[in-house]
Formats: C-alpha cells, sequence, structure tokens
C-alpha cells in the first residue's frame, strides 16, 4: 500500500508540474505575443523616409500638365499653363541629334507660384552663391519645362521664351534666374545662370499685356531657357539687422532620414529648406546662420507613417539663438493640408 501511495503522490504531482508548467508557457508565450504586437504596432508608426521621398515624386507627377502640339516647320508653337505661364517655342527651335523635328510634340509643365506647390513638391527657394554660401530667395515663380516625341526626349536648338502668370506690383523688380536641374525628382539647389557670357546673372523683362476683358495693363515676367529641366525667378532676401544661428528640435526618432523640416517667410514666397542635420545636438539648422532676428516666420515638419501624411505648423518670431521646438505631430488629409499651406501669410 505505501508503495502505491508513493507511486500515486508521485504521479498526481508530476500532473500539477506539467500542468504549471504549460500554464506558465502559455502565459509566457501571450506576454511574448502582447510585446511582439507592441513592437510590430510601434515601428509601424516610425516615419517613413522612402515613402516621403515618393510622396513628393508622386505630387510632382500629378502636378505635371502634359500638352500635344504639332511642330510643323517654320511654326510658332505656344502653350498655356492652367495658372498663367505661356512657354513659347520659335520655329525650329527643338531638335533631335542637332536636327529640328516636326510632327506632335508632347510639351510637359510644372507651374509653381505658392508655398502649398513648394512643400509638396519639396521644392524650396534656398539658393547657393558662386562663393557657396546658402542664403534665403524669394521666388517670383518656380518651373519644370521638358519635351518629347515618341518618348524620345528633345533638346532646345534655339532659346524657347516663359512668360509668367500676372505679377503683383511688389513683384516687379529685378528677378534673376536660376536654374536647379533636369530631371522632374532633381531636388538641388538653386544657382544663378548666365547663358549670355557677360559674366552677370541673367535677368528677366518684365512686360506689359492689356487685358482683353477689363482693357487693364498688367505686368508679368518674361525670360528665356536653353535647356530643359527646373528654373525658378527670385532675388536674393533682402537681410537686415542683426542675424542669428537657427536650431529646429523634433521629436525623437526623427532625423534628417525620415522627415523634412521647412522654414516659411512671412509675407514673402520664400520657403527654406533645413537640410543640415546636426547630429551631435540631434537638431535641424541652416547653413550659415543668415536668418534675421524678429523675422516673422512658420516652421513646418512633414512625416510619413503607415502610408499617412503627418503634419506640424508653428508660427514664431525669430529671436537671438532661436531654438524651435516640435513636440508632435498629427495625421492630415492631402486637401487639408494643401489648405492650411496655402493660408500661410
Amino acid at each position: 500500500m505505501k508503495t502505491q501511495n508513493t507511486n500515486f503522490t508521485q504521479s498526481n504531482n508530476s500532473r500539477l508540474v506539467n500542468l504549471f508548467t504549460a500554464l506558465t508557457l502559455l502565459i509566457f508565450l501571450s506576454l511574448t505575443s502582447c510585446k511582439s504586437d507592441e513592437n510590430n504596432q510601434e515601428d509601424n508608426q516610425q516615419p517613413d523616409g522612402v515613402a516621403l521621398k515618393q510622396y513628393f515624386n508622386d505630387k510632382r507627377q500629378d502636378a505635371v500638365q502634359e500638352f500635344t502640339e504639332d511642330f510643323c516647320s517654320g511654326c510658332v508653337v505656344s502653350v498655356t499653363g492652367s495658372q498663367g505661364t505661356k512657354v513659347i517655342f520659335p520655329p525650329n527651335s527643338l531638335g533631335l541629334n542637332g536636327n529640328p523635328v516636326t510632327g506632335d510634340v508632347t510639351i510637359q509643365l510644372i507651374e509653381i507660384y505658392g508655398k502649398s506647390g513648394m512643400v509638396l513638391q519639396n521644392r524650396s527657394t534656398k539658393g547657393k552663391k558662386p562663393n557657396g554660401d546658402e542664403e534665403a530667395l524669394n521666388s517670383a515663380g518656380e518651373y519644370f519645362i521638358n519635351a518629347k516625341q515618341n518618348g524620345t526626349q528633345l533638346d532646345i536648338l534655339t532659346p524657347i521664351t516663359i512668360e509668367s502668370k500676372q505679377i503683383n506690383a511688389a513683384d516687379v523688380g529685378q528677378m534673376n534666374i536660376f536654374k536647379a536641374g533636369k530631371n522632374l525628382e532633381d531636388e538641388g539647389i538653386w544657382q544663378e545662370v548666365n547663358e549670355d557670357g557677360d559674366n552677370e546673372p541673367d535677368i528677366a523683362t518684365v512686360l506689359q499685356r492689356e487685358d482683353p476683358v477689363t482693357h487693364e495693363i498688367y505686368e508679368l515676367f518674361s525670360f528665356p531657357i536653353h535647356d530643359f529641366g527646373w528654373t525658378n525667378l527670385d532675388r536674393w532676401y533682402s537681410y537686415t539687422g542683426q542675424l542669428t544661428d537657427l536650431f529646429v528640435d523634433v521629436p525623437d526618432g526623427y532625423n534628417e532620414t525620415n522627415c523634412e523640416v521647412y522654414l516659411s517667410y512671412d509675407g514673402e514666397t520664400g520657403l527654406a529648406n533645413m537640410d543640415t542635420w546636426d547630429a551631435s545636438q540631434q537638431m535641424f539648422t541652416e547653413h550659415f546662420g543668415r536668418i534675421p532676428v524678429g523675422q516673422q516666420v512658420h516652421f513646418i515638419m512633414l512625416a510619413e507613417i503607415n502610408g499617412v501624411m503627418n503634419y506640424a505648423i508653428q508660427p514664431a518670431t525669430i529671436v537671438d539663438g532661436h531654438i524651435e521646438v516640435f513636440t508632435s505631430l498629427q495625421p492630415v488629409t492631402d486637401a487639408d493640408l494643401t489648405a492650411l499651406l496655402n493660408a500661410l501669410p
């Protein structure tokens, strides 16, 4: 009987141990699974730099207007964009391998006149001077122009002309011509061009036109381009008074690889990209500390998270040694973000 009792007790203990082990394993697996789910969920909330870049490229593709025109020998051809930009092609101005082309040609045009287009297409108005300094520009229009025939890239044989939309009186004055890349995806910094060889920046001409309905006289900019790609009409931002360095502190997990930070100048068509990352301070900064103290601005931050655009917009007045702090971003639709950017002063 003792042996039987002993055997029974051992068997019962074994079952209890097995049950306890099984319960422990289930709890462990459950906790591990929850933790894994939390980690996966957390990973899904991380800003995606690749998706953000694709977002900008998609916005540029969406902004392309295409026109198919018959380029007959000796004909002048022109197209007009939805915002009023006119592109004029003199006779025999387009060619392939140095020979003028005739027949149907597809013209591509992007016209950017406001801050929403600049931000959503990641086309800031920062320029590089010959000495390497990078400073803000005040833009009267950014343009992308290209031409293809049957999918084959064409060249400009003789300069073509861009006429801007009607300009505001405040914009009348000298505007220099800047270039920044030949491809739609290019994001280079704007640099002044000198096509006429006089060692001076090329400038746009101010023309007067009469409105056919109201008969009022208005003004626009006209300028030649010698190569396809991105062109910008700008003047250097006029700084007065004390200048300062500027830093932008972003939430943990954000850096130069997965978000974009911009500085919008109030009252100006100017947008600087805060494209320098200070790894030691974990903050974005400008290049040369040329931000005027007292300047009223809006800071803009964008990131793509789990397929959704997230943003923050903060007004500020620049102070000496300014550090702007972003604490969080919030999701936004394209329509609402466009409206918010268009409402910037």
